[in-house]
């Protein structure tokens, strides 16, 4: 955690991943979809920028196309103050695409279409300048789905700069976002996500998600135990919504968080705890302080429909 010194200075955040063109079911509705874009770290870069505000510099890297839904994107994310300096567009290629529907407890199915999509060559090739730019930001931020829509080479790339980033010192934090589709089959999700716990000083992940990558059946404290043998230094484990597990700084604290009576739309959920943790961290917060902005932030955003909700509902 940054000292009071530090914590005065404005923080510079780069979160990388890849944003795709949604369509979600109307509600009420049999084939009805609104259209709207979402990505989870994207959605955890406009949380950021909007709980950092002055505190903060929150830029989001990705490749996209030059056509209109792409362009639509960066306008959308400048005006939410992120910096698009780092995001490539390149003519003839389109995002990719999904659609999610939502069934009455909130939970949530997909579809993708995404195989061609530029931002999975991303720290492909001559990728020197990007990686090298990494070093500059305070904190990085990336997850389980960033790392699968990558090639092995471009994986390989980041993990690598990551590990020179922690060897300096440098914060970077890691969510094992975990979709089963994206990857080839259980053992490469294993074995990835296994090297990027080992080298990302912090760890957010879910247990949902850990028992989807490495098949493991564990509570709390057995997750906490694999993610320690792993190599993990710092982790914050979620568990639904109903508590946090933590091993931070060496030392092991549990939260119950507060129950939501309404829930509408998990959608972000696990992506704006993120941001409400990494922004009390960036400003300076306990452990504690930090786990209750991440809980507060996700209990008003699954009261809403869709991962992003307006600014005026997070007060």
């Amino acid at each position: 955690m940054p000292d009071a010194q530090e914590s005065a200075r404005p923080r510079s955040i780069a979160c990388i991943g890849e944003c795709m063109v949604e369509f979600a079911k109307t509600p009420g509705t049999s084939n009805s979809y609104e259209q709207r874009f979402g990505g989870d770290t994207l959605n955890t870069a406009i949380y950021l920028a909007r709980l950092l505000a002055k505190n903060g510099h929150v830029h989001y890297i990705t490749r996209l196309g030059r056509d209109p839904f792409s362009n639509a994107m960066v306008t959308a994310w400048t005006s939410e103050n992120i910096n698009c300096s780092l995001v490539e567009q390149v003519a003839g290629r389109l995002p990719g695409l999904y659609m999610v529907e939502t069934d009455r407890h909130g939970e949530r199915s997909f579809l993708y279409w995404r195989s061609g999509a530029p931002a999975r060559e991303l720290f492909r090739g001559k990728c020197e300048s990007l990686l090298e730019r990494l070093n500059g930001f305070d904190t990085i931020y990336f997850s389980g789905i960033t790392l699968a829509i990558l090639s092995e080479e471009g994986r390989t790339n980041l993990l690598g700069q990551i590990e020179h980033r922690t060897t300096d010192g440098k914060a970077t934090a890691y969510d094992p976002n975990f979709r089963r589709a994206l990857w080839k089959d259980a053992d490469e999700a294993a074995l990835w996500n296994a090297r990027a716990i080992a080298c990302c000083p912090l760890v957010l992940p879910s247990i949902e998600d850990l028992r989807g990558i490495f098949g493991e059946q564990h509570d709390g404290t057995g997750w906490i135990g694999k993610l320690t043998a792993l190599g993990a230094k710092d982790i914050v484990l979620k568990n639904g919504g109903s508590n946090v597990f933590t091993r931070v700084g060496g030392q092991r604290k549990d939260f119950a968080l507060d129950s939501v009576a309404r829930v509408l739309d998990t959608t972000g959920a696990g992506d704006s705890f993120n941001a409400g943790f990494l922004a009390g961290r960036a400003l300076g917060s306990t452990v504690e302080q930090a786990v209750d902005r991440g809980h507060a932030l996700a209990s008003k955003v699954i009261q809403h429909p869709g991962a992003i909700i307006p600014v005026n509902s997070m007060r």
